[in-house]
């Protein structure tokens, strides 16, 4: 008897469970990975990142062609991310991970800001009268431009400025106009009329992103709503004195005053360390005073990371009609997660509310779809041997880092059993027990698990050392476990990401359960294999010739390296790179995005003497 009640009692706790779990099931958003992400979605994100129309799709090939390990052609090379809390490249570094990694500067940047400003009276104002041994002291960008001439420091204080303007109020410190009443937005849409864009004004004002979220467009919109007017045309005058009395009401949203310790130009440095070769060695040049001027690996880095961060390289890949690449170079798949995100039953993150910057409830923090990411990984590195950049995780923090290698182990995905010297025993037909049977793709006949393991190149300390090589990179492998859906024909149709190899972990996971594995990367991206062809890196042309490349360059070339120094990128609409910022109403809260356009600051070393120290590093 008392065994029976045990038993009704377990039944009871069981069935009490699954039910509990199938309700919490049924209050999960439809996205993915509740629901399944279309094929065709899967398959142009990978010909997208690859670049390549005939990728490799199918499981048997991959097995085939011995796909599940790999490695790049070259290896990345390892550096700072040059933290902005310490003003990027116009930071001296001692070499001292301690004081380099944990300070201050993570909580109140200001104190580091105001270090770099008193070296103008302290330190550099001395710079003619230094030694050799305290020249190779100095800071990346302070050695630049004492090799350009540059006793005003252009550079350094470019820097300082930026670090300083971000610091203080963010991308709000580049608005150059903020379109919150907008008196010229029927002009705007009569001019896309007569373009063919639209057939009336109307249309143009309610379909048009660059008149959205302006208060004249919506009042006009509203009246002719209310019958007031027939047209957004004879409606525009008034909405436009409406505008004018409700604009005090908006303010821009509040911007934090602090930084993070991860923001830094950890994109430049993970793109040029996949393209640009390594700089091995110190060099140095001789100075119009007879003097020495070392430069070393982690300088020629940080420069090299530099120029890499505030080219256009950095923006998405446009094409021209022939396929051509026509402006910028990056190629994203994924999206940035804003938010700190829930776990499911499973222990997986996913998107429990809409993303609260672009208002969207696509998926984000599920993290890049685990079969986007498999094919990612054997068409990049696996079949084109190139590295590309991950943000290794998800969550609002971005930390990119180059990567270089991979493996796979597959598993039985309904066991959670590693069968390594048996293949068919880890394929498994889609059937009731499969424990994510709900949100397969219908076409999924086999299911396979796999745990694959990726090599990236984490940030390190820059160190003034005069020798550079693989030895000294910090390496981190970054494991990972998902399945992938197959097809009647094998094909990589769908998948799942796991937080373990199978069932459910219980307790859900907490940040620091090392038993469960939520690796997921937050997005991954690559530049165009065209890059060198975008002409963004090449020398500038019409210069006097530098005839002893282990001098300084000639004195004329200061004008030129003003102009790369002074490199600003305008997000205007006319150059189709106007942006949206974000307004409050202070007296009911209500949220607007406005548009606007800004005018960045992104100082560049001229690329004729970075490419020339590169060349002579690398050997």
């Amino acid at each position: 008897m008392k065994l029976h009640k045990k038993v009704l009692l377990g039944l009871t706790i069981g069935l009490s469970f699954q039910s509990v779990m199938a309700q919490k099931f049924s209050k999960y958003p439809k996205v993915y990975p509740f629901v399944p992400k279309p094929v065709s979605e899967i398959y142009k994100d990978v010909e997208h990142i690859s670049e390549d129309k005939e990728f490799i799709k199918n499981f048997d090939e991959i097995m085939r062609q011995k796909l599940s390990k790999a490695r790049t052609k070259v290896k990345p090379w390892t550096s700072s991310y040059w933290p902005l809390a310490k003003g990027t490249l116009a930071d001296a570094y001692t070499g001292d991970s301690l004081s380099y990694f944990v300070d201050l500067g993570w909580i109140d940047w200001k104190s580091n800001h105001r270090g770099l400003k008193r070296r103008f009276k302290k330190t550099l104002k001395n710079v003619d009268k230094m030694t050799e041994h305290e020249l190779s002291r100095l800071a990346p960008s302070e050695k630049y431009d004492i090799l350009v001439g540059d006793k005003n420091f252009g550079l350094t204080r470019k820097l300082q400025q930026y670090m300083k303007d971000w610091g203080s109020k963010k991308l709000n410190a580049f608005i150059t106009d903020l379109r919150i009443v907008d008196e010229d937005a029927l002009l705007l849409a009569e001019k896309y009329v007569s373009w063919g864009w639209f057939k009336t004004v109307d249309e143009a004002f309610a379909d048009n992103y660059e008149h959205q979220g302006s208060l004249s467009v919506e009042n006009a919109l509203a009246l002719v709503k209310i019958g007031k007017y027939d047209n957004v045309t004879d409606a525009f005058y008034e909405a436009v004195d409406m505008a004018k009395e409700q604009a005090p009401d908006w303010k821009l949203g509040k911007q934090s005053k602090l930084m993070a310790a991860w923001e830094g130009i950890c994109n430049g440095w993970s793109t040029a360390a996949g393209n640009i070769p390594r700089p091995r060695k110190a060099i140095s040049f001789e100075l119009p005073n007879g003097k020495n001027l070392e430069f070393y690996p982690a300088d020629i880095k940080g420069l090299t990371a530099l120029f890499w961060v505030n080219s256009v390289i950095q923006n998405a890949v446009q094409r021209d009609a022939n396929g051509d690449v026509k402006s910028g170079g990056t190629l994203m798949v994924g999206k940035r997660c804003n938010i700190k995100a829930e776990k499911d039953q499973w222990g997986r993150p996913y998107d429990h509310k809409a993303d609260p910057f672009n208002y969207d409830h696509t998926n984000r923090c599920a993290g890049v779809h685990p079969a986007t990411w498999h094919l990612g990984l054997v068409n990049l590195i696996g079949k084109q041997g190139r590295s590309f950049v991950v943000e290794r995780k998800v969550g609002p923090a971005v930390d990119n880092h180059p990567m270089y290698k991979y493996k796979m182990n597959y598993f039985n995905p309904n066991t959670g059993d590693y069968h390594y010297s048996n293949m068919a025993a880890n394929i498994v037909e889609a059937d009731e027990k499969d424990q994510f049977r709900k949100m397969r793709n219908p076409k999924t006949k086999y299911i396979v698990g796999v745990e694959a393991e990726f090599t990236y190149l984490n940030y390190a300390t820059p160190k003034r050392k005069t020798k550079d090589s693989e030895k000294d990179d910090d390496d981190v492998d970054h494991a990972m476990m998902y399945d992938l859906e197959l097809d009647a024909d094998y094909n990589i149709i769908g998948g799942q990401w796991r937080a373990v190899t199978k069932g459910e972990p219980w307790p859900l996971p907490t940040e620091d359960d090392e038993e469960v594995v939520n690796n997921q990367p937050d997005f991954f991206w690559a530049i165009t294999k065209d890059w060198k062809e975008t002409g963004l890196f090449d020398d500038q042309a019409g210069l006097e010739t530098w005839e002893d490349k282990t001098k300084a360059p000639p004195v004329s070339w200061k004008k030129a390296s003003d102009s790369s120094i002074g490199y600003v990128f305008y997000e205007a609409y006319k150059y189709n790179s106007g942006q949206k910022c974000n307004m409050t109403n202070k007296k009911t809260g209500k949220k607007r995005a406005v548009t606007c356009e800004k005018a960045i600051n992104k100082p560049q070393p001229l690329s004729n003497i970075l490419n020339v120290m590169i060349d002579r590093a690398k050997k």
